[in-house]
């Protein structure tokens, strides 16, 4: 009995989400068999993303403590290996599916795949941890992989349509890039074992909140493609190439916004790392270097992306402002 019960609550959480997504995607579904597909090889993509990461943490560089060793691992093993295994499921095996006929398809098939390697991922560690972890990560890691997922998904469906291969290589490694910088920052507080870990709340609040408008801008295109209509029905569908719709053109405003929570999270980063050192003067001095060494390291990324993405938003600002 106890073991179906943690078996319930690993699967539970990945499928409540999934069935979300599934029921968003009312105007033209998907094939059940599509989406059961890709989240098998996701839960597949397990197996050489488990093995890659294993043969990595054998690098001794790799097996240092604190937050270097934690942003260390996370940044160039595990966001970048798990969320590369999670794209190419959608890349190798659903790209060319005549199913993929719309810009949302890109928001299901790529969730689906985050899905399901979340969900064996974590069945794997309930099963072997127990009831609490179970519940922690439902919380907090499956909305990671999740919305990690449905945020790359968008770009990946906006690429499938984009006009030449160019603007396709270059949307799918923009969704890419941030889904990893997202699920690598996430891993490196929850490493850390600091008090930076607490940052993981806002993240995870954060990842609800915009996973929703990206989920509910899927919705928009897949209206948009079809005009609101069935496109089983009678009506036919009204394709709208994604280059040029409205929600891409208004792409700048995404980038500030992002921009703007890498500030923060790295903002807050460091108060919580002074107050750490600040906390009291019976602490180990020794430490204070590898901690600040630490936090650049942690940092130095996501702050450069955020001034990237800002000045681009500004330079993006001004034709609107001048016309």
């Amino acid at each position: 009995m106890d073991l179906l019960i943690l078996v319930i609550i690993a699967v539970l959480p990945p499928v409540a989400f999934m069935l979300y997504i599934h029921r968003l995607d009312r105007i033209e579904p998907e094939p059940h068999g599509l989406i059961i597909k890709a989240m098998a090889l996701g839960a597949a993509a397990v197996i050489p993303a488990a093995l890659v990461e294993l043969l990595l943490s054998m690098v001794p560089v790799f097996a240092a403590g604190g937050i270097v060793g934690a942003a260390l691992k996370s940044f160039i093993v595990i966001a970048p290996i798990e969320e590369t295994v999670k794209l190419g499921v959608v890349l190798l095996f659903i790209w060319n599916n005549v199913n993929f006929n719309e810009e949302n398809d890109g928001i299901v098939y790529t969730g689906a795949a985050a899905i399901g390697f979340a969900l064996l991922e974590n069945i794997m560690y309930v099963l072997q941890s127990g009831f609490g972890t179970g519940i922690m990560r439902a919380v907090t890691s499956i909305p990671l992989h999740t919305f990690t997922g449905v945020i790359m998904g968008y770009f990946v469906g906006i690429a499938r349509f984009a006009p030449d291969a160019g603007r396709r290589s270059g949307t799918v490694w923009k969704g890419f890039i941030i889904a990893y910088l997202i699920h690598a920052v996430y891993d490196t507080l929850v490493l850390s074992a600091t008090a930076a870990a607490l940052l993981i709340v806002p993240l995870v609040i954060a990842l609800f909140v915009f996973g929703g408008i990206y989920l509910k801008k899927g919705v928009v295109f897949s209206r948009r493609r079809w005009n609101g209509t069935d496109p089983a029905g009678e009506t036919a569908p009204a394709p709208v190439p994604s280059a040029t719709t409205p929600a891409h053109r208004g792409s700048g405003k995404y980038k500030a916004v992002i921009a703007r929570i890498l500030f923060a999270l790295c903002a807050g980063f460091w108060a919580l790392l002074v107050l750490g050192m600040l906390e009291g003067p019976g602490n180990n001095q020794a430490g204070i270097p590898e901690l600040i060494a630490g936090g650049i390291i942690l940092t130095v990324i996501p702050a450069t992306v955020g001034i990237i993405l800002e000045v681009s938003y500004h330079r993006h600002r001004k034709p609107a402002a001048s016309a």
